[in-house]
């Protein structure tokens, strides 16, 4: 836009972000995630596997139950080789789970859950 062009109505800049809603009365409902990132999905996977397997051997609570199935929700995304819903899943796993992951060495799940 120049200095002296006029304005009517809303005026909008939009730059470097993942918009889920623009302009007067839009409504966004849900998540919107941009990512640029690729995945190494064998990695993943494996990782993914160790920190279920380090869950089941700890003492049941309902927090690692929500825990638990938010990690075979992301196990079947990364089966469909789906980026997008992975992050989602690991992004609602909470503190304790970063840390029992980053204790067992899971860097690359850490790392998400850290976002």
């Amino acid at each position: 836009m120049k200095k002296k062009d006029q304005v009517m109505g809303d005026k909008i800049n939009i730059s470097h972000s993942a918009i889920g809603a623009v302009g007067r009365g839009a409504v966004n409902h849900g998540d919107i995630i941009s990512t640029t990132e690729s995945f190494d999905f064998n990695v993943i996977a494996d990782e993914l596997r160790k920190l279920k397997d380090k869950l089941y051997s700890m003492p049941k609570s309902d927090a690692q139950i929500v825990a638990l199935s938010e990690i075979i929700q992301a196990e079947e995304a990364v089966s469909g080789k789906d980026g997008h819903a992975l992050v989602k899943h690991l992004k609602k796993l909470g503190l304790w789970v970063l840390d029992v992951a980053r204790d067992i060495g899971v860097n690359v799940i850490a790392s998400f859950i850290g976002k």
